[in-house]
């Protein structure tokens, strides 16, 4: 498989959020749609993780962005994204709500964390029930 051009985000890089990234992605990449892979989504607090499995009946919402062949902004997400170790870029085919699929970059955990799953899947509608406020970092 060749390397995607698109990525899938569902925590503070959602469209809806307010985070610094998240603003970035936006300005440098073209928002193609909503979007859905089945795994486990955590709740960590200020931001999710994701354990994604093929095998999983839940799924997990977020955004698809096209990205600009040769640009930066991999890199920059990659770099946004190292402050964990448990975390690895991997390649998935990813719903669009809309129809069809892509093959998009993601960022998941690689073992299941010490935290809660979110039953929805959904990160800003989780965070909005919690706390009724944008998603920040």
């Amino acid at each position: 498989m060749s390397d995607p051009n698109h990525i899938f985000v569902y925590g503070t890089l959602r469209s809806e959020s307010d985070h610094p990234m998240a603003r970035r992605l936006f300005a440098r990449a073209r928002h193609v749609g909503k979007g859905s892979v089945p795994g486990r989504l955590y709740d960590l607090g200020w931001y999710p993780a994701a354990m994604f499995d093929e095998r999983e009946k839940r799924h997990i919402l977020g955004d698809v962005f096209a990205l600009k062949p040769g640009g930066k902004l991999l890199a920059e997400l990659d770099a946004y994204e190292a402050g964990d170790p448990n975390y690895e870029r991997v390649p998935l085919q990813v719903a669009l709500l809309d129809g069809g699929t892509v093959t998009a970059w993601a960022y998941g955990v690689t073992k299941p964390p010490n935290a809660r799953v979110i039953p929805s899947g959904d990160f800003v509608a989780h965070r909005n029930a919690k706390t009724p406020r944008p998603v920040r970092p």
